[in-house]
């Protein structure tokens, strides 16, 4: 707990000296920061706390101070920067009331793992072309098995089946692989409540139970107060509902979960800052720290199932994979309690212009899903349409316990009335089975289809 000290200052500006000294060092005008601060030791006074909203309004406050810091410095932050991040950290968890925890780490640990090349024994193993891929496969379908089979056996292994809802491709942000991008010509749509309750209408036909919302970045049209609204509308028909939407500030998510929102996806794309930085040229999907500590604010909302995963094509996949476990195992250590879910999507058609640097192959992906169920014997592990049916099917009978069906990746795709679905799409759809044809062939191959996530 960080505790303020009165001083010389006036009445309001309560604290620490060297917190006082710190602040006048970084900032070149911090009178603002100093009168905050104060703000900050009044709400903390035990003598007289602040009221719960109080005491969030002003930790909201302060965690976009400490971003604002970091995205100013592109994350090259100097000493004496770090050192007030991490006090900032401090005094926005004690502010929000969250069970005490140490200051943020994933970005140092994520530092050492790259700069070090720190390997992972049992990943590695996974992923040695020199070994045979059916061993590997083999041994990851035990280790699935166990958890989520009948007594340790495939048969009966439960899997559960997922909708993706599109909200909108409005986006603007220029991430090079999207086709949402800012920059590429095509047909932009949003969804209103009216249309996004014929969806869901569609979708409940199909007994789809798990609505995953979903939405490009833009700030202004798709906004919190949008997004919680359709959370709310679909949770209220008894849904369960999960988002994969632009980061959200702690008091954005916990908006979201107050809707009824009880999942959050989101990717990190790549875990290398320089690539990132490539990638995402402009908008705010170009702050990698807000992104890459998303799902941490989303946990310290209340949000206990996290969705994470890298967009494979874009980095070398056995770094990227090393980065991505240590982040999952980083979340389950802060967080006793959380469920994770973690995918790994695959480039295959992206914008014109834009060619992925790194080719995954089929065998590859199928060697990097088992090395995450290595590395999370009890994780979920999903799988979306972008894939072939023949590789769905393939990789369900060694890993996968969630995967999406009859997918659209346009905003209105599923009305059947609906035309032209393809110039609004994120990607292609590789998978055109119907649902019916997904959840028969699971029955056929011995798994037991869930509509309902409880127990995954």
């Amino acid at each position: 707990m960080v505790h303020l000290m009165a001083t010389t200052n006036p009445p309001g500006l309560a604290f620490e000296d060297d917190l006082q000294e710190l602040i006048r060092r970084v900032n070149d005008h911090p009178e603002v920061r100093l009168r905050l601060l104060g703000e900050v030791s009044s709400a903390l006074d035990v003598a007289s706390p602040a009221s719960e909203e109080r005491r969030r309004s002003l930790a909201e406050k302060v965690e976009r101070w400490r971003y604002q810091v970091i995205n100013h410095r592109g994350g090259r932050l100097s000493e004496d920067q770090s050192e007030l991040t991490r006090r900032l950290d401090l005094l926005e968890l004690e502010l929000d009331g969250s069970r005490p925890r140490p200051p943020r780490s994933l970005q140092a640990q994520l530092a050492t793992i790259r700069e070090r090349k720190i390997e992972d024994a049992a990943l590695e193993a996974c992923l040695d072309p020199r070994r045979r891929i059916e061993d590997v496969e083999r041994e990851a379908a035990g280790l699935t098995d166990a958890t989520f089979g009948e007594r340790g056996s495939t048969a009966g292994r439960r899997i559960l089946l997922y909708a993706p809802l599109y909200l909108s491709n409005h986006c603007i942000n220029h991430c090079l692989y999207c086709g949402f991008r800012y920059s590429n010509p095509m047909a932009r749509d949003q969804l209103d409540l009216p249309r996004v309750l014929d969806e869901l209408e569609i979708l409940g036909r199909r007994d789809f139970r798990h609505i995953l919302l979903v939405a490009g970045e833009h700030p202004a049209m798709v906004s919190g107060e949008y997004l919680a609204g359709m959370v709310r509308a679909v949770s209220g028909r008894h849904y369960h509902v999960g988002v994969e939407i632009a980061p959200q500030s702690t008091a954005g998510y916990r908006k979201l979960a107050e809707a009824g929102a009880t999942s959050v996806t989101l990717y990190q794309e790549t875990y290398d800052p320089e690539r990132y930085a490539a990638y995402h040229p402009r908008g705010t999907k170009a702050w990698y720290d807000w992104r890459v500590e998303g799902p941490e604010r989303a946990a310290d909302a209340g949000i206990r199932r996290l969705g994470l995963g890298i967009l494979l094509g874009l980095g070398d996949h056995v770094e990227e994979l090393r980065a991505l476990v240590a982040h999952g195992r980083y979340l389950l250590d802060r967080y006793p309690g959380l469920k994770l879910s973690l995918s790994l999507p695959r480039i295959h058609e992206a914008p014109q212009g834009f060619q992925p640097p790194f080719l995954i192959d089929d065998d590859t992906l199928v060697r990097s899903y088992c090395a995450l169920r290595k590395a999370f014997p009890t994780a979920n592990l999903v799988l979306s349409t972008r894939e072939s049916a023949s590789l769905r099917d393939r990789l369900a009978r060694v890993c996968i316990t969630q995967m999406s069906a009859g997918s659209s990746t346009s905003p209105g795709g599923y009305q059947e009335a609906e035309c032209d679905v393809e110039s609004r799409q994120q990607f292609p759809v590789h998978d055109q089975r119907t649902v019916e044809e997904v959840h028969a062939r699971l029955i056929s191959d011995g798994f037991r289809p869930l509509w309902e996530p409880e127990g995954l």
